[in-house]
């Protein structure tokens, strides 16, 4: 059919809601997923070699604090940093940039001849960790139909529990056996997925068409099977209804903006008492259980596996309630029920119990962040998405990089009670601040969206 349609993001975002699902769709999302997946596996080997680096090095919790901070840390200035790129330069590009930054760096941390060497490389690893997230969740909210962006979305913070899980996994296999170093060495291989997405996954079309290339979009739209007839299609049903008003272009600086106030300030914070709280978890229970509770590192690694594949679970039913129930109160109940089970840390009194308490964290804690990654990206315009998803997850990785080395001078100070207190805090915080702020996004076009941002 003839290219008689003039697109625009309106059109094509109508076309794609229209369109069903296939197999190059498909694709897209696994990469995106296998991208949060090697994201979560890098960031979490570090806290399955922290007792092994903090023996090695003779460490104390204050000085292994920087350790865990450091990959954070970076991960903090990368989200700002890629994600403004992103919506400047593309998504696909600044997607295969980020992973092979973090995986190349992972490899070098493999071989530190001091702890200054191994702080520098986990920073220059988060520096690529930080931009994969945002950029890939931005990347498959602009694929996914409305009436299923939820699921599909979805799918990409299911694979960060189980890049932790596998990663538990692994270091139990490896750092008892043959030392932690060569749980970095394994992290350098996702190396191979910038090849992947370089060479396989196409730029969004509704970023392409942003940018006024629109035969490049079309041969995106091409690629997931909406033609020229589907294009038209979707202009005419929009051409039917009412025309809305025409808002500005928006700019990066609308963040700061009464317009997107409430989103701005809703995810950020959410973000950041959220992750306050569980990089406190991630990063420290196999310490805290070998050091704290005197656990032996072998039982330790296999209960933080238990905790793992509880993330896991939490993440595969926060998968199919978000589209059922909506968004709004897969966060709240998540994040409330995860803030209540922290403080239960202050009664357990044997390993069974701090096991099944860690467990019932994870699962309603992974459940929270879920809905809070599907979520995000949702409510920022096409044309700072990006940064608008950048900005709130950077908030998280701020917090990341607080939170563990605040939870080094908590047990260096022999007072774990108050690092279980303050993750109930936490986790309070940010299901209070959800249940006043957000909005529900469930099944809602991302134009339409938009449009509500700017009203």
């Amino acid at each position: 059919m003839a290219k008689t349609t003039a697109i625009n993001a309106e059109i094509i975002g109508q076309a794609i809601d229209m369109a069903a699902p296939n197999k190059p769709l498909i694709f897209i999302i696994v990469v995106a997923a296998a991208g949060y997946f090697f994201d979560s596996f890098d960031i979490s080997i570090m806290a399955y070699a922290l007792p092994s680096v903090a023996k090695e090095f003779e460490l104390a919790p204050q000085q292994l604090g920087l350790v865990g901070s450091a990959g954070l840390a970076g991960m903090a200035v990368g989200s700002w940093v890629w994600g403004l790129i992103a919506d400047r330069w593309g998504r696909t590009l600044v997607f295969a940039a980020t992973v092979l930054t973090f995986a190349l760096f992972t490899g070098v941390a493999a071989f530190p001849y001091s702890v200054g060497f191994l702080i520098g490389a986990r920073f220059l690893t988060g520096l690529g960790l930080g931009g994969t997230i945002p950029v890939d969740s931005a990347l498959v909210a602009e694929y996914a139909p409305a009436r299923l962006r939820g699921r599909l979305g979805g799918l990409l913070p299911l694979a960060w529990p189980i890049g932790i899980f596998v990663a538990a996994g692994v270091g139990l296999a490896v750092v008892p056996t043959i030392g932690w170093r060569w749980l970095f060495v394994i992290g350098a291989l996702p190396a191979l997925l910038a090849y992947v997405i370089r060479r396989g996954v196409p730029e969004s079309p509704r970023w392409l068409a942003g940018q006024g290339r629109s035969e490049e979009a079309r041969r995106s739209l091409d690629y997931v099977g909406i033609d020229e007839a589907m294009l038209d299609h979707a202009k005419r049903a929009l051409d039917a209804r009412p025309r809305p008003p025409v808002a500005d272009e928006a700019r990066l600086s609308d963040l700061f903006t009464r317009a997107y106030a409430r989103r701005v300030v809703h995810t950020w914070s959410m973000w950041f008492f959220s992750s306050l709280g569980s990089w406190a978890f991630t990063v420290w229970l196999p310490t805290v259980y070998a050091t704290v509770y005197h656990i032996a590192l072998t039982r330790t690694l296999v209960y933080t596996f238990i905790v793992a594949g509880a993330s896991v679970v939490g993440r595969f039913v926060a998968l199919w309630l978000v589209d059922q129930i909506g968004r709004k109160p897969v966060i709240v109940c998540g994040f409330l029920f995860a803030g209540i089970d922290a403080w239960f840390f202050n009664v357990a009194t044997t390993e069974e119990t701090l096991v099944a308490v860690a467990v019932i964290y994870a699962f309603f804690q992974d459940q929270g962040a879920l809905g809070m990654t599907v979520y995000t990206p949702e409510v920022y315009p096409l044309r700072i998405r990006a940064i608008g998803t950048a900005s709130a997850m950077a908030c998280g990785r701020i917090a990341g990089v607080i939170s563990p080395f605040v939870v080094g001078l908590i047990i260096g100070a022999q007072n774990v009670a108050l690092m279980w207190w303050l993750m109930g805090a936490c986790g309070m915080v940010a299901a209070l601040m959800s249940l006043w702020l957000a909005i529900e996004t469930r099944r809602v076009n991302l134009e339409k969206l938009s449009a509500v941002t700017q009203s």
